[in-house]
């Protein structure tokens, strides 16, 4: 039994919305952690950048995902939604894609109805596969499953495709019913443009775990969570605010180290060698090696 996914599964049951920090790495979950987030979300657009240094476009493989789910599940103590893009095949490269992040640690598992190779959601040009072999990835991913508290999460078509704007009332209660009744318990619309369309996504489908997703600079309005929940979404991510953040610093203090030789006008906004050495597990380590001398 997962004590993660027991979590997850009971912390959906409370009213409030559940807000994901995305992480990509071992080191930004336990910083999201120690802050006090509930649970956490690791996607492939910061496991590309991070990994690779290349953009969210398919270049991952399933193998380099599970590693990096791995990772982050190790770290911390919290339940972790984690991206399976679009399985990685048809519907029995899914059925291994859901074993082996079931075995990685997984709490959740996101699969997205792109034709591969995927791209961002907020990135133009996407284009989505027939629903009806969406709906058969999804049945295979929860066949796949050994423990139920595994969630299974579907994107539906967005409301962007191929660049032409779709209208999120047109995404038919009949494809929400077909993804629910094979297998997801939460659905992910991606980039809806402005308020008006995330209100109609939360009409369009009712009684039903609905995920936004907040880029800074992308496609949906920086809203905040409560403005989300008021409209009826029950989950949230920030999957990009890390990476973002982190860029930028980093830039900025190998700036000063470049222009002048040293990190000294940029030391009060590091962490520095002490702090650091307590916060990543030192102290700890240090007491389990006086256990074995």
């Amino acid at each position: 039994m997962n004590k993660q996914r027991k979590m997850l599964r009971e912390r959906l049951l409370r009213s409030e919305i559940l807000v994901l920090p995305g992480v990509y790495d071992a080191l930004t979950a336990k910083i999201a952690a120690e802050v006090g987030f509930d649970a956490l979300v690791m996607g492939g657009y910061s496991i590309a950048a991070s990994r690779l240094g290349q953009p969210d476009v398919g270049y991952l493989s399933m193998t380099e995902m599970v590693q990096a789910v791995k990772c982050i599940v190790d770290a911390t103590e919290l339940p972790v939604f984690a991206d399976g893009d679009t399985g990685y095949g048809n519907a029995l490269s899914v059925r291994r894609t859901m074993q082996e992040y079931e075995k990685a640690g997984a709490a959740a598992v996101l699969f997205e109805d792109q034709v591969w190779p995927k791209r961002c959601g907020h990135m133009v040009g996407k284009q989505v596969i027939d629903a009806s072999e969406h709906a058969k990835k999804l049945r295979a991913a929860a066949d796949a499953r050994t423990d139920e508290d595994l969630s299974t999460v579907t994107s539906g078509a967005g409301t962007q495709i191929d660049g032409f704007l779709m209208n999120p009332f047109q995404l038919t209660s009949e494809t929400n019913k077909l993804y629910l009744d094979n297998g997801a318990e939460a659905l992910f619309i991606e980039a809806p443009q402005d308020i008006r369309e995330l209100e109609a996504v939360t009409k369009a489908f009712p009684d039903t775990i609905l995920i936004a997703n907040m880029i800074e600079g992308g496609r949906t309005p920086n809203l905040t969570a409560k403005d989300l929940e008021n409209i009826g979404f029950k989950i949230v991510f920030w999957p990009c605010s890390a990476l973002y953040v982190i860029t930028q610093a980093f830039k900025e203090a190998m700036t000063v180290l470049h222009q002048t030789g040293t990190t000294k006008a940029y030391e009060d906004k590091m962490m520095h060698f002490t702090d650091f050495n307590r916060f990543i597990g030192l102290d700890d380590y240090m007491k389990l090696e006086k256990l074995y001398k």
